[in-house]
């Protein structure tokens, strides 16, 4: 064909049909091809699968999977990205949950199925007296609490002053009404350990283990005098001890009243070692007046108590008689007072 002469009509439009028809066909190769189902791997909260879909973005695949997603959700690739061939979608599930961790209150967002993977998840340990709620083997759900108590124990001491009494003891050397500080008073020091229980930064309860006293205390002791002059019968003297309402009944040496008969070896013998004489001899509790003191009896006069008896007891004298029928014509009687005075019989 001469190069300078135009291509007949014919044949141009031979050649623009073949073009045509080769376009038409790639764009059919092409719709086909895009319609083909496209092998993709789908991974979903941590489990993967291989998923043919006619999806032409991930956000259509996801619906076609039935997942809805959150905006706690994690997704990769972004929704709008292309479906290729051997594309990878991964999609995780989150949820939010609140913690409160003592005083700590915090919300997070967490894709864990379990209380304990949470806490795993977000660094938080439990110690050994600690309690959360609910249990860690318990699943968890959307914006559910969990509560933990952070608990402690631990020993403490506290030291304690133990304050000194004041005693007031009889002293029968001092005059009635004088006093004398025998022993300054001291305090005394306890030591007290409690283990205490802590929730949370505050204290709960406080059990006493164990109280140690470290230092004793000391009583401070005053001597009150008791020491009381009293005149009777002319004669002067200084009384130790008054004992009012005294009981008095009398007894003779007899067999009546001892038990033992004149042949006895230790008929008339008072429990002192004297023999008992009228007028003078006196039974008594030696608790409350010594053997061998001299008393003043109101009504009877001076005595000294040199015996005792298994019926004198407390505030009771018994009175000797030389014989019974003294003994029983004194009968009993009661003394106002009877006046302790020492072992000197007052002239």
């Amino acid at each position: 064909m001469d190069p300078g002469k135009a291509m007949p009509s014919s044949r141009k439009f031979f050649v623009v049909g073949i073009l045509a028809a080769l376009f038409i066909t790639a764009v059919c190769i092409w719709i086909y091809l895009a319609n083909q189902p496209k092998q993709v791997e789908f991974v979903h909260n941590g489990e993967a699968r291989s998923v043919l879909t006619k999806s032409q973005n991930v956000d259509e695949f996801l619906a076609e999977q039935g997942v809805h997603i959150d905006s706690y959700d994690l997704l990769s690739p972004s929704k709008d990205e292309k479906i290729v061939k051997g594309l990878e979608v991964v999609y995780t599930d989150r949820w939010p949950v609140v913690i409160l961790d003592g005083t700590e209150k915090r919300t997070a967002i967490t894709s864990q199925s379990s209380v304990q993977s949470v806490l795993k998840e977000q660094n938080i340990a439990l110690q050994e007296w600690d309690r959360i709620e609910p249990s860690t083997d318990s699943q968890v759900e959307s914006n559910q609490e969990i509560k933990i108590t952070r608990v402690e124990k631990r020993m403490v001491e506290e030291q304690q002053i133990i304050p000194f009494n004041q005693v007031k003891r009889k002293d029968y050397l001092l005059n009635q009404g004088e006093q004398k500080v025998v022993q300054e008073g001291r305090d005394g020091k306890a030591v007290h350990r409690y283990e205490i229980v802590m929730e949370n930064g505050e204290e709960k309860s406080r059990t006493l283990v164990e109280t140690q006293v470290v230092q004793p205390k000391q009583d401070r002791v005053v001597a009150i005098g008791t020491l009381t002059t009293v005149s009777r019968g002319g004669v002067n003297f200084v009384a130790r001890k008054v004992i009012n309402n005294v009981t008095l009944t009398a007894y003779a040496p007899g067999v009546t009243h001892t038990g033992k008969g004149p042949d006895h070896p230790h008929y008339g013998i008072t429990a002192s070692g004297r023999r008992a004489k009228e007028g003078h001899t006196i039974a008594v509790d030696p608790s409350v007046i010594p053997l061998g003191t001299w008393v003043y009896i109101e009504g009877v006069g001076f005595r000294r108590a040199e015996d005792t008896g298994g019926a004198v007891k407390g505030n009771k004298i018994d009175i000797f008689y030389e014989s019974d029928q003294s003994a029983h014509r004194f009968g009993k009687k009661r003394a106002k007072a009877v006046y302790v005075i020492g072992k000197t019989k007052p002239e």
